[in-house]
């Protein structure tokens, strides 16, 4: 069994929530204005807010806790990482493909 440990997560800094990606480009100032009053109070609340990926809104995750492992252990999280690492590569070089098909209409 791997010996794991809660840290607090990256992504949201422990909140659990993180800005809707629909507004990651945000607002223009002039679309700012065209807003109502509580539109923007709620915007600036956070009532838009979604629950973070990385830790499904618990605002911590379990990471590998290498200071308890064996030196057996330590070797597996290191094959385990690097498969992880070549996969997302592969991934990512599927999806460039296919963004680029995209792009000449095929």
């Amino acid at each position: 069994m791997k010996k794991l440990k809660w840290v607090i997560c990256d992504c949201c800094e422990g909140n659990g929530k993180v800005e809707n990606p629909a507004f990651s480009n945000g607002f223009t100032s002039s679309e700012w204005h065209d807003m109502h009053d509580d539109e923007q109070a709620s915007y600036m609340a956070g009532d838009y807010d979604v629950e973070c990926q990385d830790c499904k809104g618990l605002g911590r995750v379990q990471v590998p806790n290498v200071a308890a492992m064996t030196f057996a252990e330590k070797r597996l999280l290191v094959v385990e990482r690097r498969e992880s690492r070549e996969e997302a590569r592969l991934d990512a070089e599927i999806d460039a493909e296919l963004a680029a098909e995209r792009h000449f209409g095929c």
